[in-house]
């Protein structure tokens, strides 16, 4: 038989020993993989890219600081994140329910819808998009900017590759 009767394999190495040396290398080889970091399979490339920010609910004081175009950065990681080409503003609305119940769109006094094109050079990879140090871009992320004159936050509507 292959274990005696003190339990020892062969007659030589306990059972128990021989349990404890496989959770140890089980441990390394977990631990191996949960720290050491694996080289992505994903290579960035550099691309051009113009993406859409929508800010809702402003002042005019905004949208005319925004049409003043110039650089914009990240707020949060203090990074580059592009340059505004076009700004396009127009008045907000809200569903609201008229004397007959009908759902209607009434004006928002004093309150602005924006569209925000910026561009910038980026980055692609398998999981998407990055400007400025990695600020992940994605179609419906929210997304914080700030130019010279304003800070503001609003969601990706847009992204295109400029070829």
């Amino acid at each position: 038989m292959l274990i005696d009767k003190n339990g020892k394999i062969g007659g030589k190495v306990s059972v128990i020993d021989l349990f404890a040396v496989i959770i140890v290398v089980v441990a390394v080889i977990g631990i191996t993989f949960r720290f050491v970091s694996v080289p992505s399979k994903s290579a960035r490339q550099r691309v051009k890219l113009s993406y859409v920010v929508e800010i809702n609910g402003v002042r005019d004081f905004t949208v005319n600081a925004l049409n003043k175009r110039g650089k914009v950065i990240d707020p949060k990681q203090k990074c580059l994140i592009g340059e505004i080409t076009e700004v396009s503003s127009q008045q907000q609305t809200m569903e609201q329910f008229d004397s007959n119940g009908n759902m209607v769109y009434a004006e928002v006094p004093d309150k602005y819808s924006v569209e925000v094109t910026i561009l910038s050079d980026g980055k692609e990879s398998e999981s998407g998009y990055f400007v400025g140090n990695d600020t992940v871009l994605s179609v419906g992320s929210d997304i914080s900017i700030a130019t010279k004159y304003v800070n503001s936050s609003g969601k990706v509507k847009k992204i295109e590759e400029i070829k």
